[in-house]
Formats: C-alpha cells, structure tokens, sequence
C-alpha cells in the first residue's frame, strides 16, 4: 500500500469462529471512495452500497489490512475460499466405514453463501445440506476434506475430473 492517491487499500475480513480465524472476504477502497468486495461467487470485484446486494462493508474490527501484493495471491487462489466435505447418509455410516455418497461444498462471499452438493448430471447444484449439517438439522454427517480428496473422490464415484475447478 502506497500514499498514492489511486492505489487501492486491502483487507480481509476474517471469520473468528474458526481457530485460526479463517480469512472470509477480501475488501478494497481507494481514498474516499466506496468499498469494493471481492465476489467469491463469481470472482470480480462490485461496489458496496445503498443501491447493491451488499449494503455494508463488514465492521472496522472484522477487518485487517494487507498488502497489495497479498491481496492478488488470495484473488488468484479461488480454492483457498471453499469449504468441501465429504457426505454421508447418517453419522453410522461415516463410523461403520461405508463410503460417502458424494461431496458438498460452501462458497461464502459477501453477497451470499452458497452451499452445493456435486449431484447427478454431474454437476454442482444448491443444497441446504451443509447449512442443516452445521446447525444441527440433518441426518446426514459431513466430514471436511481438502479440495484434492473432493477431486479424488468425485473421480472415485461418479468417474469425473475436474469438478473442483472454479
């Protein structure tokens, strides 16, 4: 970050309920003017304000300021920003060894979180599973995995390469 007056400020927001805090949106504003998040939903850059999807930018505490040059290694790490999981039937399946049923993932971003499960047609489609996993209203049982054994495991059971790419 220069002094210069068209340079951009960056900062991420983080997510405290993780430990360490996960890094959860990346904002910019130059000077004065309006704040600008970073869509992790469609990976381009839109205006905060009274007319947008997002009204606010998040709160001064909830912010940290980073370097330019940070800023672009988290932008160009788009994987770095999802969430997978495993998904299985029940939580005895997932302790009786049986093999998950395929694999979800959330996409958080300032305007929106979206949450998919990799179904048949092979593709990605909404699905409140992950948000019924997480507070408690599901009988299925979600395992987190890296985005490399989401890729694996797609490839495991429904035989596709290349579902994870963003």
């Amino acid at each position: 970050m220069t002094g210069q007056g068209n340079e951009y400020e960056y900062f991420t927001e983080m997510h405290r309920g993780y430990n360490p805090p996960r890094v959860d949106g990346l904002w910019r504003r130059r000077g004065g003017e309006a704040w600008e998040y970073l869509s992790l939903l469609d990976w381009g850059w839109h205006t905060a304000g009274v007319n947008e999807t997002v009204k606010n930018p998040p709160t001064a505490t909830s912010l940290e300021p980073i370097s330019a040059e940070r800023a672009a290694q988290l932008e160009a790490d788009r994987q770095g920003w999802v969430q997978y999981w495993a998904m299985y039937l029940d939580e005895a399946d997932y302790r009786d060894g049986v093999a998950p049923v395929t694999v979800v993932r959330r996409r958080s971003s300032p305007e929106r979180v979206m949450d998919e499960a990799f179904v048949v047609g092979n593709k990605w489609a909404p699905d409140p599973v992950v948000y019924e996993f997480t507070h408690s209203h599901s009988d299925h049982h979600l395992e987190e995995i890296t985005v490399e054994q989401a890729e694996r495991l797609i490839r495991e059971l429904r035989g596709v390469t290349g579902a994870t790419e963003l």
